[in-house]
């Protein structure tokens, strides 16, 4: 079994823990002309960017990529015409990807297959891109609870 924190060529894997979280959201077809597309107008309809943190979440079996980003309040009213959605919480396995735009984009699927590769993953959770900030992103892969895990556990993301 691994333990974590442990490294891999992308990056470092680490075990973090988030809460549920309302979202603001829109679904698009699990195909990337289609969801390459669909970001800039997603980003779009907001006011401004500054304080969201944008993600993409697929589901087990899903042909769809949820864009989304947790509510703030200022989105109390939500009249921006997006879908109520939660971003599911619990543990997942992180790797966090840096580098340069659009460059880095391209090590999302390798990081992917890393995470589940090592993950006793939990397929009733999506595992979700997470935009920290332009060029940095957190490919996190959901796992069931019985993962081990030291003293990482209750990292947030």
């Amino acid at each position: 079994m691994t333990t974590y924190p442990t490294m891999h060529e992308l990056g470092r894997i680490d075990v973090v823990t988030s809460e549920d979280r309302s979202a603001l959201s829109r679904d698009v077809s699990l195909e990337l002309d289609e969801v390459q597309a669909a970001w800039p107008e997603f980003e779009g309809v907001f006011d401004s960017l500054r304080g969201r943190r944008m993600m993409g979440l697929v589901f087990e079996g899903s042909a769809t990529y949820r864009l989304a980003t947790a509510r703030l309040d200022r989105d109390a009213d939500n009249a921006l015409g997006l879908d109520e959605s939660i971003i599911p919480g619990g543990d997942y396995l992180r790797l966090r990807l840096r580098g340069e735009v659009p460059g880095v984009y391209g090590q999302i699927e390798a990081a992917f297959s890393a995470l589940f590769e090592v993950a006793d993953h939990d397929p009733e959770r999506p595992h979700i891109e997470s935009y920290r900030r332009e060029g940095e992103i957190d490919c996190l892969v959901p796992i069931r609870p019985s993962t081990k895990v030291d003293d990482v556990k209750g990292r947030q993301w």
